[in-house]
């Protein structure tokens, strides 16, 4: 309990401290890999000071060189430390428009050159995805929650089309990541972080080159099936509308 109280003012500060110097390196380094460096570093701090161990299962080895189209089920805040820290490729997130809002950490995520989609806007949406797929044409990795927004219910929820259109018209391979764990350490509309351990779950990359329209909804059943597999869900319903 000692830990999970002294995680709230670390996590204040560590934002804090680390979105000021996120927008400094900003203005000198205009492609945000300084700023991705500096969310690992955020993200670990994060973990350790409440006692959160992270343990990673690759299945198979990615090839830090290409990119790929990261899918991942989402249920706490922690999840975004946990890709940060877990994953050793260069990502971006796709997040909701409402982050870059935030003043001075929303600033830190464009310096970052984070990617931002406003899902009630379908125009603005198809170009956040047209500027994912020129970062992944580029050789950048992308990192999206195809739920939408976090479990309320800590079941899998049905995914949502964007990125499996953003993953088929790049022709990159999708990687389906289960997240376990995260959901009792920080559940959603709690301040506290308690000690835990998460777990990502990386499975192996599933094709999309050579894939059709027609093909879609398969793909996201089957990328959905990945990961509740990896939860140890049955299958449900894969497709958000």
């Amino acid at each position: 309990m000692i830990r999970a109280v002294l995680a709230l003012p670390s996590f204040v500060v560590a934002t804090l401290l680390g979105s000021m110097l996120a927008v400094l390196l900003g203005i000198f380094d205009k492609t945000g890999d300084s700023v991705l460096a500096l969310a690992r570093l955020w993200a670990r701090v994060l973990l350790v000071v409440p006692g959160v161990k992270l343990e990673v299962n690759m299945r198979v080895p990615l090839d830090p060189k290409r990119p790929y189209v990261f899918m991942a089920n989402h249920a706490s805040m922690v999840d975004i430390w946990a890709m940060f820290v877990g994953l050793p490729v260069r990502f971006r997130f796709i997040a909701k428009k409402q982050l870059s809002r935030i003043p001075l950490f929303g600033w830190a995520m464009r310096a970052g050159r984070f990617i931002f989609i406003d899902r009630q806007n379908a125009a603005a949406a198809r170009r956040s995805i047209q500027e994912a797929a020129r970062r992944i044409e580029c050789g950048q990795s992308v990192i999206i929650f195809p739920e939408g927004t976090r479990t309320r219910d800590g079941k899998l929820a049905p995914f949502k089309k964007g990125g499996f259109h953003l993953a088929m018209d790049s022709g990159v391979e999708i990687v389906p990541v289960a997240i376990i764990g995260s959901r009792p350490i920080m559940p959603r509309g709690s301040a506290l972080i308690r000690r835990g351990v998460v777990r990502l779950e990386v499975g192996e990359p599933i094709a999309t080159a050579g894939l059709r329209t027609a093909d879609r909804e398969a793909l996201i059943a089957r990328v959905h099936g990945e990961v509740a597999a990896m939860l140890g869900e049955a299958p449900g319903p894969e497709l958000n509308k």
